[in-house]
């Protein structure tokens, strides 16, 4: 067996951030190149990532699957919210504007997560979480163009989805640190990503499903998406906490923007303008503050947000 060192764990951190930062790239793929809709994305790439996931903790991990039947309800819920309603909110946002606009909207949720800190949990508000907040915000709108309301009347839609990833991201935070009082982090995971599923088929119509058409590409790339920032990412970033403080690999973890935007530009060539690139800079400069503010405070980490 392989004696993890701190390097190796600080590298494995940076590797299921690059991983997860593929998620928009893979999924604009499948949608506009291979015929996927966002929906078919949402349910297939949860499923194989499920059955991928359950297959791993049974191997290796076979207390992951003990839970309270007690807590079942709570978790439906908090699936439900953070797993399928993120999930399709996700893909869909990617679908209706970029990658570099849905990964860093998706972003901002350090930031919601901080004022609900605040205003919820009583947390201070410091000068750093201040001057990040604004940063956040600002970087938010040059990002998403609501400077100008022509380009915003026509992505109001791609947007909100966006800025919904980023709440579902907060609620899932916030709320994953009262099942790790309980759980391990891998518990938690496997519960939302078998209990998100009901609440997915339901939403997109199972009917729509059972006539679902893809081509071998499609199927292929929806599989990726589901094994590789789906699970491989998770599995990597787990194993790389077990040997490194949660504070430092939340901070190592924002490399994942910074990658998903740059795999965007160069594989798919996606386009974006110096404002938008200021505000990303923007986004990820609080991102970074807002974690830094953190990582003396002890507290649970959720490293992600929710799977993708």
């Amino acid at each position: 067996m392989v004696k993890i060192t701190k390097n190796m764990a600080y590298g494995m951190m940076a590797a299921a951030a690059v991983l997860w930062g593929t998620s928009g790239t893979l999924t604009k793929i499948a949608i506009d190149d291979k015929g996927a809709t966002a929906n078919e994305v949402a349910v297939f790439a949860a499923l194989s990532g499920t059955i991928v996931l359950m297959v791993i903790l049974a191997v290796f991990d076979k207390k992951a699957f003990r839970v309270s039947a007690r807590d079942l309800p709570a978790l439906l819920v908090f699936a439900t919210i953070t797993g399928a309603l993120f999930s399709l909110a996700w893909y869909n946002a990617i679908d209706l504007t970029s990658v570099a606009t849905a990964v860093v909207l998706l972003y901002t949720y350090p930031s919601m997560v901080t004022i609900a800190s605040v205003f919820l949990l009583g947390e201070k508000m410091t000068a750093i979480k201040a001057i990040a907040l604004p940063l956040t915000f600002i970087g938010a709108i040059l990002i998403a163009g609501a400077y100008d309301l022509d380009n915003m009347r026509l992505n109001i839609w791609g947007i909100g989805l966006g800025l919904f990833t980023a709440v579902a991201a907060a609620v899932y935070y916030l709320w994953a640190k009262k099942f790790m009082v309980k759980y391990s982090s891998n518990t938690v995971a496997l519960y939302m990503s078998i209990l998100m599923l009901p609440a997915l088929i339901i939403i997109v119509n199972p009917f729509a499903l059972m006539e679902t058409s893809l081509s071998t590409d499609a199927w292929l790339y929806i599989l990726i998406i589901g094994l590789v920032p789906g699970t491989i990412a998770f599995v990597i970033a787990m194993m790389a906490l077990g040997h490194i403080q949660a504070s430092k690999a939340s901070i190592i973890a924002g490399i994942e923007p910074v990658a998903g935007v740059i795999l965007a530009v160069i594989i798919i060539n996606e386009a974006i303008n110096g404002i938008q690139i200021a505000g990303i800079a923007l986004v990820i400069v609080a991102v970074l503050l807002i974690r830094f503010a953190h990582k003396d405070e002890p507290e649970t980490v959720i490293e992600s947000p929710p799977s993708r």
